[in-house]
């Protein structure tokens, strides 16, 4: 009888450890949702990579395989985007699931305690049997007793048994749902390394492209006379944000003083210069800039500038280029006064921000993928406001970076580099 209890605690044990060691054969509805978005977009990327194979070779689509090659581009765009999305997305799911799970567990720490610590007794004990244990004693009373407290010890340890099961069997489908959604992040996380090498060969092949038809020189030259007219009239669209802006912020601050009442330096642009390519470091903010407006770097993690400000073609901001959908950060805490997201063509810089920081200092930051900032919120020094994108006027993923000072953009570069 006893043997055949203490078998039976064995093979309670034995399907305990079996049940932590399943196999994930459930996968939640989310990850199922995701993975099928992302399939999708899949089978667009390689319906699109079979056409631009047959179009490349007739020489006579030029103009067809340009536009196709763009749509490859937007669909990769796309999915890398989306999967950025899933897997915060994910990555919240998982935290919940984490989180009850850790709540759960919480309540039944001490039962898996005295569990271990029985399950290491029973193994020390070795092969002493429960008959043993009772044929050892002393005295009738002595028997008794020992029979009371083994009894009282095997009915104790199904109890540990059963909470554990039961603890085991509730949680089964969170703790599948949240290892399904943590594989699924590490499969989306490799995707999106290998799209993105891609996306940065499209890049190149499409400018390559776009070079090869650009043979008109009327319609180019129209195009530039259409430009300058478009930077006039964004210029003006910044300096008057910046002036609402102003305006706003010296009458909340005369009402601050009033209702107190009730109740009781400049900096000179010190020109361009600064050569492209990678940078040895990136300032941090906290030794650089001037009073009133010490800037951190926008792009974390990122050294290359692709272009400076001023030049031969009157370039108005800093061009830093990383991969496709790196975080951009708020140069400076401020007040968004403009985040643009209704048109990917914005002016020419496509999906992008404006801060405005104080009565003489502003900041631009052009050609996102997509803002994470809506207009009139306040946002801290290194808070991210969107992602590197290739909106707007631009042949390659980058951002446009400008510095506003009393309403004129000058150069970035002595604010960031001193």
């Amino acid at each position: 009888m006893k043997i055949t209890r203490k078998r039976r605690l064995t093979c309670l044990i034995m399907a305990v450890v079996m049940l932590l060691m399943m196999p994930l054969e459930a996968v939640a509805r989310t990850t199922e949702e995701v993975k099928a978005e992302q399939e999708a977009l899949e089978a667009e990327r390689q319906e699109l990579q079979a056409r631009l194979e047959q179009l490349k070779e007739d020489t006579a689509k030029k103009q067809e395989y340009q536009e196709t090659l763009q749509k490859q581009i937007e669909v990769l765009e796309d999915q890398i985007r989306t999967a950025r999305n899933d897997i915060e997305e994910l990555n919240a799911s998982i935290n919940e699931l984490t989180m009850k799970l850790d709540a759960s567990e919480e309540e039944i720490a001490d039962t898996i305690g005295q569990f271990k610590e029985r399950v290491a007794a029973i193994y020390r004990a070795g092969s002493v049997s429960s008959l043993e244990i009772l044929l050892n004693s002393n005295s009738l009373s002595d028997f008794t007793m020992r029979s009371e407290m083994l009894s009282t010890m095997s009915m104790r340890d199904q109890e540990m048994i059963n909470k554990i099961a039961e603890y085991m069997d509730a949680t089964k489908d969170e703790r599948e749902e949240c290892e399904a959604e943590k594989k699924l992040v590490a499969d989306l996380k490799k995707s999106m390394e290998h799209k993105q090498k891609e996306l940065d060969g499209l890049y190149a092949e499409n400018a390559q492209a776009i070079a090869d038809l650009e043979g008109r020189q009327n319609d180019t030259n129209h195009a530039l006379e259409q430009n300058a007219e478009e930077i006039q009239k964004r210029d003006e669209e910044i300096q008057r944000l910046i002036e609402e802006e102003r305006k706003r912020q010296e009458e909340e601050e005369r009402r601050r003083q009033e209702a107190a009442a009730n109740g009781n330096g400049s900096y000179s642009e010190i020109g361009g210069g600064g050569e492209t390519g990678n940078v040895d470091w990136v300032p941090d903010g906290t030794t650089n800039g001037v009073s009133g407006f010490n800037p951190t770097w926008p792009m974390p993690g990122v050294t290359y500038i692709s272009d400076e400000f001023g030049g031969s073609r009157g370039h108005g901001g800093m061009d830093i280029a990383g991969s496709y959908g790196t975080a951009i950060v708020a140069a400076e805490s401020g007040t968004v006064i403009r985040s643009h997201m209704a048109d990917t063509w914005g002016w020419g810089w496509g999906y992008h921000v404006y801060i405005y920081h104080n009565d003489t200092y502003s900041t631009l930051y052009a050609h996102m993928d997509s803002t994470a900032v809506s207009t009139g919120q306040y946002v801290t020094k290194g808070q991210v406001i969107g992602y590197e994108g290739n909106t707007g006027d631009s042949t390659g993923p980058h951002l446009h970076f400008e510095v506003w000072q009393n309403g004129t953009r000058v150069n970035p570069r002595p604010f960031l580099f001193g």
